[in-house]
């Protein structure tokens, strides 16, 4: 498995590392969220700009970009704009999306950059190339927060994501019975058990997807999402709880 090495976190190794998102609407929500997840015992923080009141005028965001490095010199930072169309809480065209990300990246203060697999395809593999000779690893998403597709088309779907020279794969998807669970799981099984090389993310989303979150280095999930106040998905549990049951699960694995 190929990890990703970002500050003092190797991301697709040993235990499932913790995530923990900032969902702030103010400069004081931003505040206030920094002091909390420095407190917490996370691996990752994911900057959510979509929750950002002023993610557009880049004189707020990059003034907040700042503070986050200055912050999180031990933590790797996401840079995360979740669209409209997967969930996120703002309206964005492509063209916005398109220059916020190169935006994001020219400032030199995060690590990991989200990019979205439907935003535009063509898109895709272009900021996949300006992320990286700019020394931004990128996390190459899907979300579904109405249904999850068959395990089958799972497969493909992350192969075809980490086709475009994505660092990272990620599908979050919701499910409608515990069968679709069991799916998510299994194909990230079936891509270990085929030779993949490349870090997933793998989230069954709400209360039936738990399970995903907590016992993921099983079936090869390298990050899972946990929530230091305010979640920024559904079945996203306290970051705290979320480390004590991967730590559990790690001890399970590691002595058998």
């Amino acid at each position: 498995m190929k990890t990703v090495n970002v500050k003092n976190v190797s991301i697709g190794s040993g235990m499932t590392k913790v995530c923990v998102p900032m969902v702030a609407a103010t400069d004081y929500d931003v505040n206030t969220q920094i002091r909390t997840i420095k407190k917490s015992k996370t691996d990752i923080m994911e900057f959510r700009a979509d929750c950002y009141d002023n993610c557009f005028d880049y004189a707020s965001l990059d003034k907040v970009l700042e503070k986050l490095a200055k912050e999180f010199t031990e933590i790797p930072i996401v840079f995360t704009f979740r669209t409209k169309g997967e969930g996120g809480s703002m309206e964005a065209t492509i063209s916005m999306y398109k220059e916020l990300l190169k935006h994001v990246i020219d400032t030199g203060c995060i690590d990991l950059l989200d990019v979205e697999y439907f935003a535009d395809m063509e898109f895709v593999p272009e900021i996949i190339e300006y992320a990286h000779a700019n020394n931004v690893y990128v996390v190459v998403s899907n979300h579904d927060f109405k249904t999850t597709i068959p395990m089958e088309r799972i497969v493909d779907r992350f192969k075809d994501m980490i086709n475009t020279g994505a660092d990272i794969a990620k599908i979050a998807m919701m499910p409608e019975d515990g069968s679709q669970v069991v799916d998510m799981m299994q194909a990230a099984k079936e891509l270990q058990e085929c030779g993949n090389e490349t870090p997933l993310i793998v989230i069954s989303m709400g209360a039936l997807g738990v399970e995903t979150r907590t016992a993921g280095e099983m079936y090869g999930n390298a990050v899972s999402f946990a929530t230091a106040g305010i979640p920024s998905a559904p079945g996203q549990i306290d970051v705290e709880a979320l480390r004590s049951q991967l730590e559990m699960i790690h001890h399970i694995i590691c002595g058998r």
